[in-house]
């Protein structure tokens, strides 16, 4: 590769790893999640061992759909800067496969597999699930389903889509002030990161002013890399891309996390990588690129789908209360339901409602 490439020259072009990557992580989530949903021992994980016990692969992959969003969304809207545009975009390419996601399993599968009668499951009510449709709930149980699950959640992938949506509006509101002075983008990441830093290590009660500490412990984490996204884009032309720097990045990650926060350290070196992949291009991500973009579809299901599997398959060995399974049988069964499911969802749902932008 030329010494000279970078990122804002490997930005250019259409051909990229970023869908793959994205796909990647989303089967990350599904790893982390077999191990939780199956047998509760989130210790196995790989990426657990690799970071010296400091993160999943499900949290890893979180991290990395962050980084890539700050990049490519902040130059959605730097291109545009048309906030009627820009919000449309943004909500098509989230709310309507989440909605029929909520509605579907809310009013259809929720009253198949619940333990209730049809009118007790309606009876116990459905608010706080349904207030996910406005991303005001991370509520993610229906009434009587899954009970004998060691988690009874329908899917515990939507409780990031909510910060998602904030990191979103927080481009309209800070574009303004980054267009005139783009090493603001340092005091935005400082503050992010210190948020994160003190409701992880500092703060110990369960509200900060009446907000939940968790959402302001995930605000801070997963704004911190969706900023650091942002901070690449502002300074993709100074930013060089050689496998040199991709090589010392892994190496300070590696060296790095065992001495500091996991969170820091992928922030810091994690970007670089991320970004240094998904702006390549490769032979298999130009295959994959005409397959479709499977990745929301793939997070979006696959928790849904891995319980079922659990419903399906799962034992209750002696002496435990709830059903257990090999985990490594639960992903991969998982993989070959949702993967058709979301190629059906890319090309006759989602495909179809982002031509609408």
């Amino acid at each position: 590769m030329n010494n000279s490439t970078t990122l804002g020259t490997l930005s250019q072009g259409r051909n990229n790893n970023l869908n793959i990557l994205r796909l990647v992580a989303s089967f990350m989530v599904m790893y982390m999640h077999s191990l939780a949903l199956s047998i509760a021992e989130q210790e196995r994980d790989l990426m657990y061992t690799l970071s010296f016990h400091k993160a999943l692969s499900g949290q890893v992959a979180v991290d990395i759909f962050f980084i890539i969003s700050g990049f490519l969304i902040y130059r959605s809207y730097d291109r545009s800067r048309n906030i009627p545009k820009y919000l449309k975009a943004r909500f098509l390419r989230i709310w309507p496969l989440l909605g029929l996601f909520i509605l579907s399993t809310a009013y259809i599968i929720g009253p198949m597999l619940s333990k209730f009668s049809r009118d007790e499951y309606f009876a116990t009510g459905l608010k706080d699930y349904l207030l996910n449709l406005f991303f005001a709930s991370s509520y993610t149980r229906l009434p009587g389903v899954f009970t004998t699950h060691i988690n009874f959640s329908v899917n515990g992938s939507i409780w990031t889509l909510r910060y998602e949506v904030i990191c979103y509006l927080l481009v309209l509101v800070f574009f303004p002030i980054l267009i005139r002075k783009k090493e603001a983008i340092g005091g935005l990441i400082a503050i992010s990161a210190a948020t994160y830093l003190f409701f992880n290590y500092g703060f110990t009660g369960d509200h900060f002013y009446m907000i939940p500490s968790g959402i302001l412990l995930n605000l801070g984490r997963l704004s911190l890399h969706f900023e650091m996204g942002i901070l690449y884009y502002l300074y993709r032309e100074q930013i060089p891309m050689k496998v040199n720097l991709f090589i010392a990045s892994i190496v300070g990650l590696v060296a790095s996390s065992y001495f500091i926060d996991y969170e820091i350290a992928f922030a810091i070196f994690g970007t670089y990588m991320i970004l240094f992949i998904g702006f390549h291009d490769s032979a298999i991500s130009r295959a994959y690129d005409k397959v479709g973009d499977l990745s929301y579809g793939v997070y979006i299901l696959s928790f849904l789908a891995q319980q079922l599997v659990i419903e399906w398959m799962a034992v209750s060995p002696d002496g435990y209360e709830y059903v257990r399974m090999d985990p490594y049988v639960n992903l991969g069964v998982s993989i070959v339901i949702v993967v058709p499911l979301a190629f059906i969802s890319w090309h006759l749902f989602e495909k179809q409602l982002l031509k609408l932008k």
